[in-house]
């Protein structure tokens, strides 16, 4: 495979991608120690996100998390995005089948909603979201913040605010706030060496996930009271394949991948090997690098700077196209062809500022933050059909970029106002924001029709004009190339009392002007009540919104393929479009400019502390988005699609050249709620020289409604409706409504074990043909295990396993089978899992630490 031996050789990787671990594991020899540059993870340990000030977080005003680098670390995952995902029972992988380039970047969620709508910020300052699209699943048309990104030996901890704080954030803190802190540790430091695997593979294709990771962090004074902490981190693994051989039949008739032979008869190597897909994890190698650095300038004013910068490879494999496939030509590829997704990204972000404590009395915070995300993509081991034999097999398919810059200025101070015992926390701020997004053509091969045509054969029974464009996922030509910016300013204005001892009110306002779609208004209210010295009622309510993306206004490539005349029975070219909603033909489609989702959140819940080892919280919440952003595919293709034909060749949109025409694009297409409930609970039992026992129940409970779909704007006939059942299966049915995680850390000496326990409620995916064809993925428990010594010499070497016996999700019915579209393969797991498909993998890691 592609990743050199030299990287299997020294860079080894851990990895349990299911842990169940609180998030509040204490170090060996004690529930809460600290050194500097590290935040325990207790009811008493100090969060930033959710408040303009630092504060405990048992008086948090609003549900949050606390995940430590230990924590990050006991997960044994190298990808930040799923160590997360295995310490918070909320976030979830996006579950279902992601398009190809899903296969490469995955998503996040918190709360089952989409990823858009969860804000990311890395020190408090706003990150920068990904260049690239989602094709398919219930991540289509997102571009999230790639975690996978940010070096995780970089983080110091991570909060997670589970509650909407557009009206402190702005944009996209629906379901909450994700706040990244980097590492700034002065002194010492850190190197691991991992290794991992997954315990089994589906047929001969792909290398169990074979991989390693090598990371270093060291931490330098500088001065009296600066410091400089640097990371390093590099990460390497092979596929891993869960697609098996391809079936003899499908649907009753059956499945040939060579033409007949003369006589009539089928070629003697349809009964030879018929493993011919891999499906899994991607091939991929990373390379990333992040600095902390913060020194004083005088004994008022500090300078402080970090930056990340990753660059990734990745090789995910399409689907395999047979030696009679339409999409080949047969002296090419004699035995078909398994083409190969490439995607290489260069993922930087750099920020610097000033802050200092006597503004005209006021503590102030002023920086410039700058990131960029671009995204190279391209096609290996393919064929662009109407270039002939001839065809080049690699293309470059298409270029994105987005960058942000961010310019912030913060204030904050308290007030006497003789009304109450307490001062007036006041804090405001003001913030610029420039987007831009740049979509870059392929080179031409990528997207040019040569004109040849398929002779008449097996295949094609009369002579056909051959598919233009790389065969296996779309390109972008220079029509559909372009730059788009955007620029937003906004003022906020956040006010928190404690009004008596017990009881606190804070009020948040934040008013934001965007360029292309205007204004956005927020607030939010908040109350804590302390009962008791051991029980605190919180509750607030909110409203937000999440500005459509530039990826989602803007972005465009086009895929091809070959339909049926139903009145001849010829082979028709199809055309689809992703197309931006200012294409013409998605305009007469019925795209409109996209308005920003906006939302209404309530939450109410408790925090009970009845034993000095013991914390328990449980929080409801309800979340309504209003015109949430859900594209729409609308084809011409077949008698369902007359309408749409007839409309873009009336507007002479498309020419009338006997092909079919389709297109996708965004739309502000319902209103939908989600409704839930979070709890955790987290007690310590000492054993004397018998050692301690960390203890945690983690749940959330989470339940999705359509409570409107919006019409369409264009009558488009009967084979388009404004919301496809199997979107709405996406929004209501696919993420698991009850997750549970318990798990038991029992450190003892230099030893210590953790046993974790998952469960996942049951899962679907809808199909738009009805629910005889739904896929469904029953509950599931999945068990865990970490065991590490330390020796004497800090030398600690680690073991484990995650899902160790190999559960994997159930398989399609054969009526869903049947019914699948392309080629398919036996085992065909369904994507609807929470937990994905590639079942158990374990791993082994060596650190040392300084």
């Amino acid at each position: 495979m592609r990743i050199s031996s030299s990287i299997i050789q020294w860079n080894r990787r851990v990895g349990v991608p299911l842990s169940i671990v609180s998030g509040i594991l204490p170090p060996l020899t004690g529930w809460a120690q600290t050194t500097r540059g590290t935040i325990a993870q207790t009811p008493e340990a100090v969060i930033v996100t959710g408040t303009r000030s630092s504060v405990k977080a048992s008086k948090s005003m609003s549900p949050i998390a606390i995940f430590t680098a230990a924590d990050l670390k006991r997960t044994g995952q190298t990808s930040l995005k799923n160590a997360i995902v295995a310490l918070d029972p909320s976030a979830n992988n996006t579950p279902g089948y992601p398009g190809q380039l899903g296969f490469t970047t995955k998503t996040m969620s918190l709360r089952g909603l989409g990823a858009n709508e969860t804000l990311v910020l890395v020190n408090g300052k706003r990150r920068h979201t990904m260049s690239s699209v989602f094709y398919g699943g219930a991540m289509q048309g997102q571009s999230p913040v790639d975690l996978d990104m940010i070096p995780m030996s970089a983080v110091d901890h991570i909060e997670i605010l589970k509650d909407g704080a557009a009206a402190q954030y702005g944009s996209d803190a629906i379901a909450g706030v994700v706040n990244i802190i980097l590492k700034s540790a002065d002194h010492g430091g850190s190197v691991d060496v991992g290794y991992n695997q997954y315990g089994s593979s589906v047929g001969p294709l792909g290398d169990y996930g074979k991989g390693g990771n090598l990371n270093y962090n060291q931490g330098f004074r500088i001065g009296r009271d600066g410091f400089l902490n640097l990371t390093a981190e590099f990460v390497g693994n092979q596929s891993t394949n869960y697609g098996g051989y391809v079936p003899k039949t499908q649907g009753g008739s059956p499945v040939l991948l060579y033409p007949l032979l003369a006589d009539g008869s089928q070629d003697p190597r349809e009964n030879g090997n018929r493993y011919r897909q891999i499906s899994g994890s991607p091939e991929s190698e990373r390379q990333s690098v992040a600095y902390n650095l913060e020194i004083p300038l005088n004994e008022k004013i500090r300078f402080y700077s970090y930056a990340t910068y990753s660059h990734r490879t990745s090789f995910v494999a399409a689907w395999y196209r047979p030696s009679n496939s339409q999409q080949n030509i047969m002296s090419v590829y004699p035995d078909g062809y398994l083409p190969t997704d490439t995607t290489e990204d260069n993922d930087f972000q750099f920020t610097s500022g000033l802050k200092g404590d006597n503004f005209f009395g006021w503590h102030w915070d002023g920086s410039i933050n700058y990131g960029r995300d671009d995204s190279s993509i391209g096609i290996q081991n393919t064929i662009n059909n109407s270039l002939g034999p001839d065809s080049p097999h690699n293309f470059h398919l298409q270029s994105l970029a987005n960058s942000e810059l961010t310019a912030d200025f913060d204030i904050r101070h308290s007030f006497r106002t003789g009304l109450f015992k307490d001062p007036l926390q006041v804090a405001a701020g003001i913030e610029y924001r420039y987007q831009q997004y740049e979509v870059d053509a392929g080179e031409r091969s990528a997207w040019a029709d040569g004109g040849y045509v398929n002779p008449a054969s097996y295949v094609f029974p009369n002579a056909t004009p051959a598919l233009p464009f790389a065969s296996g996922l779309g390109a972008t030509s220079p029509s559909q190339a372009g730059t788009h910016a955007r620029m937003n300013g906004a003022f906020y204005l956040d006010l928190t009392q404690k009004v008596t001892d017990k009881i606190t009110v804070a009020l948040s306002g934040r008013d934001e002007q965007y360029s292309d779609f205007g204004n956005a208004l927020s607030g939010k209210a908040s109350l804590r009540y302390q009962v008791t010295p051991w029980i605190a009622l919180r509750g607030s309510a909110s409203n937000g919104f999440h500005a459509p993306t530039l990826q989602q206004e803007y972005f465009q490539s086009t895929a091809l393929y070959y339909s049926i005349l139903p009145s001849t029975n010829q082979l028709v070219q199809s055309y689809t479009n992703y197309a931006s909603v200012t294409n013409a033909g998605a305009r007469a489609l019925g795209a409109t400019p996209l308005k920003p989702e906006t939302s209404h959140n309530f939450s109410a819940g408790f925090v009970l502390t009845p034993l000095k080892r013991l914390d328990i919280s449980v929080d409801a919440y309800r979340i309504d988005i209003f015109n949430q952003i859900v594209p729409i595919s609308v084809s011409g293709a077949g008698v369902s699609g007359a309408t749409v034909l007839n409309i873009l060749h009336q507007d002479g949109i498309v020419p009338n050249d006997g092909r079919y025409y389709g297109y996708t694009y965004e739309r502000n297409a319902a209103h939908t709620r989600a409704m839930g409930l979070d709890l955790q609970a987290h007690y310590l039992s000492r054993f004397g020289q018998a050692g301690n026992v960390l203890w945690t129940v983690m749940m959330n409970q989470q339940q999705h409604q359509i409570m409107r779909v919006n019409p369409l704007n264009v009558n488009l006939g009967s084979g388009v409706t404004a919301l496809y059942r199997s979107q709405i299966g996406n929004i209501t049915a696919i993420y698991p409504r009850n997750t549970l995680r318990l798990s038991g850390t029992w450190n003892i000496d230099n030893w210590s074990t953790t046993v974790r326990i998952s469960r996942y409620s049951k899962t679907q995916l809808w199909s738009d043909r009805g629910a005889a064809y739904d896929q469904t993925v029953a509950p599931a428990w999945l068990m865990d295990f970490d065991v590490s010594y330390t020796f004497p010499n800090r030398i600690r070497v680690s073991a484990g396993g995650n899902n160790v016996f190999n559960h994997r999700p159930q398989t399609l019915s054969k009526l869903a089978q049947g019914a699948q579209s392309l080629l398919q393969v036996n085992p065909n797991y369904s994507y609807a899992s929470a937990y994905g498909l590639d079942g158990s993998y374990f791993y082994g890691r060596v650190s040392y630490s300084w």
